[in-house]
């Protein structure tokens, strides 16, 4: 995809979803001009070995009814 084709879907998109994506698109280029320093690396690398098992979603679908 280039950035006419990216223009092209902006084009497309209803009014209603032009603030989220905006936000997500100003997201992206703010992490891209500030790069991530090795401390918060190693903390991401920290998290990402002691990943928690989580919660299955039929217990959460249970907890709330559904």
């Amino acid at each position: 995809m280039n950035k006419e084709q990216l223009h092209e879907l902006v084009n497309r998109l209803p009014e209603s979803e032009v603030p989220p994506v905006a936000r997500y698109l100003e997201f992206l280029i703010a992490h891209d001009e500030q790069p991530v320093d090795p401390e918060m690396l190693a903390l991401i690398d920290a998290a990402r070995a002691h990943l928690a098992p989580g919660i299955p979603h039929d217990e959460i679908a249970r907890e709330f009814g559904v």
